[in-house]
């Protein structure tokens, strides 16, 4: 750690209007970084070197300024940060006056050091952190082997412990944008929000954004009842944002590629949640059922499964969809579904019999009913 001239002239601004003092702070080679006399900024501070050369300080008064070249009366203290001398701190004035001053900006130096310190280990753990993230949730260049090793040695991660990826959506979080106050707005606020996550949800393995709206957040197992209150504990987190707030998660697996599949689950829990908007905007894997299913199916595919029975003249219509809906609920029972949609049983006959007519499929056949289930499901896949 060393002191520049940007740790040490916020320090020299501050105090320059509360103390009439000039002050002086000097790094490891005993050249003047930061001071009241701007006329003084570069040079040598021939105190300051004694200071380094004998580790101890030097009181330097009116009557002796001559031993010391281009210096002045005043103290001159050392600067310490895990057992070696960074720099040296100069107040000139008699030291009688001075040197309790001096003291307390010793100790005021050294502490915002160690802070700026352990800031810096912090920034450099958690980019380790992020960059390991990005290559786990690589879409196609996979080095398991790799991401295991620097799992284990860098992140601290025990592979063998079961976890589940929380994949947190942000619809406030916008996409990268020209304006750059804009973008650094953004990133202040998903270091914020993240950095809020990771001090209110217990067990997470490891916690990055994957992109601009998007938190990754793998969390030690936890019983399938609780996913739900984990997502919510984390929704609260954000009073303000909970309805701007989608949350997609994983089956709890262990090993690197178990925590990979549980991503994988996440984010096509989280595309289904885009698609099939759900109550809370909670959703884990095992919730969706057939639709996670077809999802996997190519496009092309579903398309032309698609247009087979639902031309663009053919589609159904919102109405048609509802009443498909109620039919599969009831399980093609028509006297519960014509009540549940508050119609008369020969209204709900007249809307099968024209879906018969319209696609060539009869509702009231189960085969049928699952085609036109499917094909419900697959519209919205293909029109999102």
């Amino acid at each position: 750690m060393i002191i520049t001239s940007e740790l040490a002239y916020p320090i020299i601004h501050k105090l320059k209007d509360l103390v009439d003092y000039n002050i002086n702070i000097m790094n490891e080679d005993g050249i003047i970084v930061a001071s009241r006399d701007p006329n003084r900024i570069n040079q040598i501070h021939s105190g300051a070197l004694k200071v380094i050369e004998t580790k101890e300080s030097i009181v330097i008064y009116p009557e002796n300024v001559g031993k010391f070249h281009g210096a002045k009366s005043g103290v001159n203290l050392p600067v310490e940060y895990r057992d070696r001398i960074i720099g040296v701190i100069g107040v000139t004035g008699h030291p009688d006056d001075v040197f309790k001053f001096a003291q307390i900006l010793k100790v005021t130096v050294e502490v915002m050091i160690g802070q700026m310190e352990l800031n810096y280990q912090l920034q450099y753990q958690n980019k380790i952190v992020d960059n390991w993230v990005m290559d786990f949730v690589h879409p196609t260049i996979l080095d398991m082997d790799k991401l295991k090793s620097d799992a284990i040695h860098y992140l601290n991660i025990d592979p063998e412990k079961e976890a589940s990826i929380y994949l947190v959506h942000f619809e406030d979080l916008n996409l990268v944008s020209p304006n750059i106050e804009k973008n650094m707005r953004d990133q202040n606020k998903r270091d914020e929000r993240l950095k809020k996550i990771k001090s209110s949800i217990q067990d997470i393995v490891f916690s990055s954004f994957i992109d601009e709206s998007t938190c990754l957040i793998a969390v030690h197992s936890v019983k399938r009842k609780s996913y739900l209150l984990i997502a919510k504990s984390i929704k609260n987190l954000f009073p303000d944002k909970k309805s701007k707030i989608k949350i997609g998660i994983g089956t709890s697996y262990n090993g690197i590629e178990g925590y990979r599949n549980s991503y994988c689950e996440a984010m096509n829990s989280l595309q289904l949640l885009h698609k099939f908007p759900v109550r809370g905007n909670v959703a884990h894997i095992s919730e969706w059922g057939i639709k996670n299913l077809i999802n996997h199916i190519p496009a092309d595919l579903l398309k032309s499964f698609h247009n087979k029975y639902l031309t663009n003249n053919k589609k159904l219509t919102h109405e048609q969809e509802r009443t498909l809906e109620q039919l599969i609920e009831t399980n093609l029972n028509m006297k519960l579904t014509a009540e549940k949609l508050h119609i008369h049983r020969n209204t709900l006959q007249y809307r099968l019999d024209t879906i018969w007519k319209q696609t060539g499929l009869d509702p009231k056949s189960f085969q049928d009913l699952m085609i036109l289930h499917f094909l419900m499901i697959i519209e919205q896949l293909i029109n999102d």
